[in-house]
């Protein structure tokens, strides 16, 4: 069967599953809880969804495949989608252009290569030299490196969903990952960031200033290209309030001076034109307080929060009326009842 017909029988079965009422249903209670209301029930999204999905029967192709084929790549990201409409938890039914976090790297300049099954990795420019040089040449077009394909690959998908009623109402095309400023900044750079930060620190400045304006003429078009505006969207299993996700990953290697520095300033800038929520790795104790008080900012992501003072990390969201998405059901307190999208 060629990979058109599979579309078809897929794409048609998952159409039948759609319930347009759920998902009206979902996006109200974030809604609420976005605006701290208490509502009855915590929304909370299911980790094993294929394990509780009663048809498996979805088709999964290995990530380069996909990386080459955007109707592959579809149907990998519409695979979740089709185990969520059976679980019915409280996830958004939505899917990205999936090229990993050297989209933004690749548009300034930046290399990058595959592995036989994993995302992307960015190569490092090799000098101070090259970093200026990038500065020098000034704003990228959009479609430089992997741009052109991320528009591409939504307009393919836009294509395709048009065909099917509720699935055209129901998924929606979240933003590709730009990662942060300065999580670009390190992927284009290297370790050697680190270093400039105490000895050329008006560098790494002029490279986080060119990167966020990058950032915000991609945003820009990218949201006249997917009509979703930036008032309430979706992003990973998450509705959020605003219109991007940025990445701190990075970030919380810095101390809490050169955070407030180096990160945060140029986080707000996108934050208070796009509105939205920052997503961090790993320990940020140090930094939640400062980070939960960003202007713009309505949501935090902490992937690992086992790693941190969950009292801090849940003191600093509520007081900051930020909702903190994604926090494993077992740390939940009794007083807490919204700003909080719980994970089972």
């Amino acid at each position: 069967m060629n990979i058109k017909d599979i579309l078809a029988e897929y794409l048609g079965k998952l159409e039948e599953k759609i319930d347009l009422e759920h998902q009206a249903h979902v996006r109200k209670v974030y809604e609420r809880v976005f605006a701290f209301e208490e509502i009855d029930e915590l929304p909370f999204i299911y980790t094993d969804l294929e394990a509780r999905a009663s048809d498996k029967d979805w088709p999964i192709f290995a990530y380069n495949d996909e990386f080459q084929d955007p109707a592959k790549m579809l149907l990998n990201q519409l695979r979740n989608v089709f185990f969520a409409v059976q679980v019915r938890d409280y996830r958004p039914l939505n899917i990205r252009c999936n090229y990993g976090t050297v989209i933004l790297p690749s548009i300034m300049g930046g290399s990058y290569q595959l592995t036989e099954t994993s995302m992307p990795w960015a190569h490092h420019l090799k000098s101070r030299d090259e970093i200026r040089r990038i500065i020098d040449a000034g704003l990228p077009d959009v479609e430089n490196g992997l741009g052109k394909r991320c528009f591409d690959t939504a307009s393919y998908y836009m294509e395709i969903l048009s065909c099917y009623p509720k699935l055209k109402k129901a998924v929606s095309i979240y933003h590709p990952d730009l990662q942060g400023p300065f999580d670009v900044a390190h992927l284009l750079w290297g370790q050697d960031i680190f270093l400039a930060l105490y000895d050329d620190p008006e560098l790494v400045h002029s490279l986080l200033s060119l990167i966020t304006e990058t950032y915000r003429q991609f945003m820009r078009r990218w949201k006249s290209f997917i009509p979703e505006g930036n008032d309430f969207t979706t992003h990973w299993q998450f509705y959020i309030k605003g219109g991007i996700m940025l990445r701190d990953d990075t970030a919380i290697m810095l101390s809490k001076k050169q955070y407030e520095e180096f990160v945060k300033p140029y986080d707000e800038a996108l934050l208070e034109e796009f509105g939205g929520c920052i997503h961090f790795c790993g320990r940020g104790d140090h930094l939640i307080s400062s980070m939960s008080a960003s202007n713009g900012l309505y949501g935090i992501h902490s992937s690992q929060p086992e790693l941190n003072d969950i009292s801090l990390l849940l003191s600093s969201t509520q007081n900051n009326k930020v909702v903190l998405l994604g926090l494993p059901e077992k740390f939940l307190t009794d007083d807490i009842k919204t700003g909080i999208i719980l994970i089972k």
